[in-house]
């Protein structure tokens, strides 16, 4: 049961348990106060799925220490909880087949999913869970946390959450929002072509910039 179902459940026990001391001719206010409150906060929070056909994966490596290469994944999955009154409420997960990496061209393609980079046979998916969200200092931008499973590693990440907006689309409420953030792929075991020094100075960078760009639909 997902949080929308659980406050939806409880809404409904705690008015059938102020319509039963109601008519033990007790006062219920306090009772229907919490209700209402547990009613508003279910309204609030829409459970969303990601729209593979809107949505993009791009990710950004230096090459040969003078230029940057840009790659992307064509199929992204995942369901976004989001409590438009209290963005902390808020979750993101997030599932990407590692098999759908394109850089285009196949056969580097087919050599970035072999054993020397991302081991798709192995490892068949890269996937996030957040932990947690909240808002900076700058209006409408967000601090996301959250654990990034790649590659037979879990590590903790930060990503900045942007351009973060609600509306509707063919009679559906829908979300979209950016997320931005790197990571040293040394730290999840990927170390070909890599400097010694750790730097992106080698035939291929250490530093990964990624975009998450999400539209989802409730």
């Amino acid at each position: 049961m997902n949080r929308s179902q659980t406050l939806l459940a409880s809404t409904i026990a705690l008015s059938a348990l102020g319509a039963g001391l109601a008519g033990f001719g007790l006062k219920t206010e306090s009772t229907t106060a919490t209700t209402a409150v547990i009613a508003n906060e279910s309204i609030a929070t829409t459970t969303y799925a990601v729209d593979q056909v809107h949505s993009n994966v791009l990710f950004k490596i230096r090459h040969s220490g003078v230029a940057n290469f840009y790659g992307r994944f064509n199929k992204i999955e995942g369901d976004i909880e989001f409590d438009k009154n209290d963005v902390t409420n808020s979750s993101i997960n997030i599932t990407i087949p590692v098999s759908s990496v394109d850089t285009n061209n196949n056969d580097r393609d087919d050599h970035i999913k072999n054993a020397e980079f991302f081991n798709a046979r192995q490892y068949k998916e890269i996937s996030f869970e957040s932990s947690s969200i909240k808002e900076t200092s700058e209006k409408g931008v967000y601090e996301l946390h959250g654990t990034l499973n790649f590659h037979g590693e879990s590590k903790e990440i930060t990503a900045q959450l942007i351009d973060v907006r609600t509306g509707e689309s063919r009679g559906k409420p829908v979300l979209g929002f950016e997320a931005r953030f790197s990571i040293k792929r040394s730290d999840y075991g990927i170390t070909k072509y890599l400097a010694d020094d750790l730097s992106d100075n080698g035939g291929l960078g250490n530093t990964v910039e990624i975009i998450v760009a999400i539209e989802a639909a409730g």
